[in-house]
């Protein structure tokens, strides 16, 4: 190519970076001034305000909050009864509007309980800071760079999730650094990968990883912190909760995924399901399709796992998506830090296509809801791609094994390791 043609393709790659950089900016403006006019209506008003973004006022931890208020009072049972849950929390916060039906499993209450100990606004900053420096440390623990876990933080899906009040960046973490010291580290890994029981969407693949590289003291580890979190439920929230949740709970779930087109809160989904429901796809056909991604995505991650591939752990995560008919914007917080990974210094056109991959997911929504339109599982595969493409040159995440006998690259690296994230 001519000098002066590579010239103005340079300059063409730095301009669309640029509007993304001008766009995330706004983004940014918008999210912390949506948390600053919150936290001045609770100033002003105390928990008595309408907020503008979210009519549950602290969003989803108001769910975490009274699921644990109703568990502490030996009522958990009804949160799974969408009408009783409704009217009770109305006698409670009775300036709250538009709760959906509860739909996670008991282990929840193991969480849930330690929020309604305290007051909820206060409870809800002290779940976000608490939340995000633990994923800071697990992702530290990781190797993630400072400034990919930055980008991360600041990117409209983590504050999103935030201001929801959500556990997305948190189990994200947790899978994350699970996955990547396997080898390494397997009780300890285990333990993080069973947590993720309480948001189960995380965790469709990780049998499929620790199975294949065979990690069997994984195994054990995952399945004694299952059980555990499942018997400190029926410690806090009782058998009625488990009964609930296989009854009306399970009813629920299928209504909020098999709804009329237009008649559900899927504007910000990520799966392959609900992009193709929002296509008009018959009911049969998504569930298919989706199946089949779930087959697709479970033996490619056997297959990684099983040859011990270089960037197995970003590759593992990005599938997790895919492979999950149930996951929101929220859910793409640690999707947020990975991306970063994949820049570099001389790499123009592909840090732009980051860069818009990064924003695009946040105007999903209005997209939705104009056209119906939905195509955050595209960007999950084209940056799917890009890590596939990256192979073994760039992408590290992979954690020495106990005795020393792992590939060089894992020998020479002590850990997880990002190895070279620019030019």
């Amino acid at each position: 190519m001519p000098p002066l043609r590579s010239q103005a393709s340079r300059y063409a790659a730095y301009a669309f970076l640029g509007l993304a950089v001008l766009l995330w900016l706004r983004l940014l403006r918008s999210g912390i001034l949506a948390q600053w006019l919150r936290f001045g209506l609770y100033r002003q008003h105390g928990l008595d305000f309408a907020d503008p973004a979210c009519t549950t006022g602290f969003c989803d931890y108001t769910m975490f909050w009274l699921a644990g208020h109703f568990a502490l009072q030996g009522h958990a049972a009804l949160v799974y009864d969408h009408a009783r849950y409704v009217a009770m929390a109305a006698s409670i916060l009775p300036y709250k509007t538009g709760y959906w039906p509860f739909i996670y499993p008991p282990v929840i209450f193991d969480v849930a309980v330690w929020c309604a100990w305290l007051p909820l606004a206060l409870g809800y900053y002290l779940f976000c800071l608490v939340s995000t420096a633990l994923a800071v440390c697990l992702l530290r623990g990781a190797k993630i760079p400072w400034w990919c876990m930055a980008a991360g933080l600041l990117s409209p899906m983590a504050m999103w999730n935030l201001y929801l009040g959500q556990l997305g960046l948190l189990c994200g973490a947790c899978l994350v650094f699970g996955l990547c010291i396997l080898p390494a580290r397997p009780y300890l890994a285990g333990a993080l990968l069973g947590l993720l029981c309480l948001k189960p969407q995380y965790a469709l693949l990780v049998p499929f990883a620790v199975l294949a590289g065979g990690y069997w003291r994984a195994v054990l580890s995952g399945a004694g912190t299952v059980m555990l979190c499942i018997t400190a439920s029926f410690l806090v929230a009782g058998q009625s909760a488990w009964r609930a949740y296989w009854g009306p709970g399970r009813a629920a779930m299928a209504g909020l995924m098999d709804h009329p087109l237009g008649a559900g809160p899927e504007d910000g989904a990520t799966s392959v399901f609900w992009m193709l429901r929002g296509l008009h796809v018959a009911l049969p056909l998504a569930y298919g399709v989706q199946i089949g991604g779930f087959m697709l995505a479970a033996g490619w991650c056997w297959r990684l796992w099983r040859t011990a591939a270089p960037g197995r752990v970003m590759r593992t995560v990005l599938l997790s998506y895919l492979a999950s008919p149930y996951g929101y914007n929220d859910d793409l917080a640690i999707f947020a830090v990975l991306l970063p990974m994949l820049a570099g210094w001389h790499m123009p056109w592909r840090n732009a296509a980051l860069a818009w991959l990064y924003l695009l997911p946040a105007y999903v929504p209005r997209l939705a809801a104009a056209t119906g339109l939905m195509p955050t599982p595209l960007f999950i595969m084209a940056v799917l791609g890009l890590a596939l493409h990256d192979g073994s040159r760039r992408l590290g995440f992979a954690a020495r094994h106990e005795d020393g006998t792992g590939p060089q690259e894992e020998r020479a690296a002590g850990g997880c390791d990002h190895r070279i994230i620019g030019g």
